[in-house]
């Protein structure tokens, strides 16, 4: 069987070659079909995050979000393992962090994650079982952890969703749908 690690090599890599310009495109079909999902519909508080780049991007679902009135969260790491869930008032409203990653600029608003509709969960894969590959810190994993699967969805572009299974360990949180910008996939 390959190893966890490899599978993550191979997904950052496939990411990596991707075309900026592809990635904006495939950015407004992504937002398309997050917002035509019920379950954004209904919800009023909802965790985004905000994408590296080449990363499945969901600005502009912020900004559609915002616009709605809903309440969104972005995720921020506060140290080696946890991860917290912040309010974003405005793409505007945010700085560099840890890793580059973009983060709300302080003081934060934070949100207990039980308190939240509908989780947005980027990987570097997704397999046709539910199964994620993620950077390999644990961060969302931890976050899930006591959380319904019915209230989180993957998030990635097309190509991220592999044939072969992703390797799993107990921890690991499957997902019961992931979103790309050709559709969404139930599991």
């Amino acid at each position: 069987m390959i190893s966890k690690e490899a599978v993550r090599q191979a997904c950052k890599s496939r990411r990596t070659a991707l075309s900026v310009d592809d990635c904006a495109v495939w950015t407004e079909q992504l937002t398309y079909h997050i917002t035509s999902l019920a379950s954004y519909r209904q919800a009023q508080r909802i965790m985004a995050y905000l994408a590296m780049p080449k990363e499945a991007n969901l600005d502009k679902l912020i900004e559609h979000a915002l616009k709605d009135g809903k309440d969104v969260y972005v995720p921020v790491c506060i140290d080696r393992t946890t991860m917290i869930a912040v309010r974003l008032h405005s793409l505007e409203a945010v700085e560099s962090g840890l890793l580059g990653i973009r983060v709300p600029k302080e003081p934060y608003e934070v949100l207990d994650a039980k308190d939240l509709d509908l989780i947005l969960v980027p990987g570097l894969g997704f397999d046709y079982l539910g199964g994620r590959m993620g950077m390999g810190n644990g961060y969302y994993d931890r976050f899930l952890a006591e959380l319904s699967p019915t209230s989180y969805i993957g998030v990635a572009w097309s190509m991220q969703v592999l044939d072969m299974p992703i390797p799993m360990d107990e921890h690991d949180s499957r997902m019961v749908m992931v979103v790309t910008e050709q559709g969404v996939i139930h599991m």
